[in-house]
Order: C-alpha cells, then structure tokens, then sequence
C-alpha cells in the first residue's frame, strides 16, 4: 500500500543529478517537507479527534453510520501518527536512526492502518448501497453493535494481511556520500516484491475504488427508483422520505466528492510505486524525488479531509459539534436547526 518508510529519504547519489550531495533545493526540502508533513498531521489529528469526540459525547450521535465514521477516523490518525513523524525525520537526518525494531513497526502498522482506511471506506460504500436499496431491512440488520464488529474484522483481517511487510522489512546499509542506514523491504526475490506491489495495488486499491464506484452509480439509481418493500407503518413510510430530490441532490454531491479524493489522493502513491516496480528504467532523478513528495502529501491529504467529507456535511453532525462547542459558533447554532418535517434518525443513518 505504501512505499516503506525509507522512501522517503532521497538517496543523493541518485537524486541531485550529479551536482553533489548539497544540491540548494535538496537543503530546502530537508525544513520545508518535514514542515507540510506536520501541517497535515496536525490538521488531520485534531480534525479526526473531533470527530470520534463529537460521535462519544452525544448518545443519538451513535448511529451505525457514525460507528464507520469513527472507525475511518481511528484508522486516518494511526495513519498520520504512525506515517507522517517517520517519514519527515529522513528529510532533514541523513539516514535512519529509530533501529530495526522500530523499522519493523513502522512499516507494519503504516500498511495496517492504510489497509484498514481503503477497506473501511469500501465497507461504507456497500452500507449506504443496502440502505438505499433496502431501506426498511436495514433498520433490523444495520445496528451499531453489527457495524461495530464488521470494524474490528476489518482491523483484525488488515493486521492479518500485513504480516509480511514485518517479516520483510529490515535496516540496511548503503555507501553512498558515506555509510547510509535504510529501513526497507527485502523480498526473497525480485518476483515476491513485485506480486506484493501487485497485490496492493489491486486488492487495496483498484478493488476498492472499483467497488466504491459500482455502489455508489447503483445507489443513485436506486434513488431515482422508490423502494418496492412493504409498508406497514408510518415510521416506515418516514423513512422513505429520504428519497425525496433534496436529500438525492446532496448524496450526488457526496458521492461525487468521495469518489474524487479516493482516486486523486490514493492514486499518485499506487501508480509512483507500481511504475517504480515493473519499469526497467525508472528515472531516478530529481524530478521524480519531487513527484514522490507530491504523491506522499496527496496521501496523507486523504486522512486530512475525511472528517470534513463523511462528518461534517451531515447536518446533524455539523450542529452535533456547534452543541458541544457552543462558544465557537454562537451566533450561528440557531441558523442549523432541521427542517420541521424531517426524520432526524434516518438523516443520521444516510447522510452523516
């Protein structure tokens, strides 16, 4: 899923294009891409926070949709604090300097907590599509107690899946501009990294977003369609309101939105890492250090901003939060009250 903790670090034989080992824009790089690194960690870190306090300080916050969020939320900030610090001390140190023990849990539980995102994300495209589709049976299947052990399977089959970046990653040492420590990923042969990367790149990546797309192009479908289950009450009768054009209009958006970040973020870091792999002559150059740094932002970007897309464009989680920060937004708490008519319990379920 990601490229091992030491790629990262340029290795200057290879990227300062034989102008010697103190190239200006390398010595630049060694503040400035740390500095970006701590931005987004610290944004992705308070943002995600918030989130899983928002969701533990109100009872009707408990939804099953918001127990996925909160997973997502809990895999974004393992990523970032377990990703970012890393990989932004190889910029300005010139080797690795945590030991092979850390080496080894870093690499893992970067893969771990990667892993867990992708998939969470595509669990979450599957629930929204039985919510739509079978909008009266999910009420009895769809609970948060489910929802909680379908996040821990997917923690524990992501633990499972990764045991071979551990079993394959060590220290190591290089010459270059003198002795250099790496912390990489030595794979039996050449075969065995390349099906890894492979396996990555399609099970962790394509399958996802591929499964994400179908769901979600079917689930709009769907809205365009009532449902055919049986009615017996009114409360089942409000919870099909929610096919009404307002709330298809806002769930467009949100499925425009959450299609584009998983390509654009995850994408760079896959097609870098797969290119780097099956290409005989991969340029390593400056060009393509910048490129890997840009990809690498793009990553940990997707982290950053899941609050924003899968938390606070439901409404009630936006005034969720204005309640328990009251002093932040006084004036504007009163402006987010729902709609007279509209069933809030469902509107959780769908939206948040």
């Amino acid at each position: 899923m990601l490229p091992n903790v030491s790629e990262s670090s340029c290795k200057l034989h290879h990227c300062t294009n034989n102008s010697g080992p103190y190239e200006p824009a390398l010595l630049v790089d060694a503040w400035l891409v740390p500095l970006i690194f701590a931005i987004f960690m610290i944004f992705g870190v308070c943002g995600n926070s918030l989130v899983l306090y928002v969701i533990y300080k109100h009872k009707k916050m408990k939804t099953a949709t918001n127990v996925y969020i909160a997973s997502l939320a809990t895999t974004d900030i393992v990523f970032l604090v377990c990703c970012v610090p890393f990989t932004a001390m190889l910029y300005p140190l010139p080797s690795w300097v945590f030991g092979n023990f850390m080496c080894k849990l870093v690499s893992y539980i970067q893969q771990v907590s990667a892993q867990a995102t992708c998939v969470t994300l595509t669990v979450m495209s599957v629930d929204r599509w039985y919510v739509t589709v079978y909008p009266i049976r999910s009420l009895q299947y769809r609970t948060p107690r489910v929802v909680a052990a379908v996040s821990l399977g997917i923690w524990i089959g992501s633990f499972l899946l990764s045991v071979p970046v551990p079993l394959y990653s060590r220290t190591m040492v290089e010459e270059g501009y003198g002795p250099q420590v790496f912390c990489t990923e030595t794979f039996p042969t050449v075969m065995h990294e390349k099906l890894f990367i492979l396996y990555n790149f399609l099970a962790v990546y394509l399958l996802p977003l591929f499964t994400i797309c179908i769901c979600y192009m079917l689930m709009l479908y769907q809205m365009g369609h009532p449902s055919v289950e049986p009615i017996d009450n009114n409360y089942q009768l409000q919870v099909l309101t929610e096919h009404s054009v307002a709330f298809r209009a806002r769930l467009s958006r949100m499925v425009l939105v959450m299609v584009q970040l998983f390509l654009l973020c995850w994408g760079p870091i896959q097609l870098y890492i797969l290119v780097r792999a099956f290409s005989p002559h991969f340029p390593y150059n400056y060009c393509t250090y910048k490129l890997k740094i840009w990809a690498h932002c793009m990553s940990y970007l997707n982290s950053c901003v899941n609050p924003v897309v899968y938390a606070f464009m439901g409404a009630h989680f936006r005034k969720a939060f204005r309640t328990t920060f009251p002093r932040m937004f006084k004036q504007r708490v009163a402006a987010e009250q729902p709609p007279p008519n509209r069933n809030a319990h469902t509107e959780m379920q769908y939206v948040s």
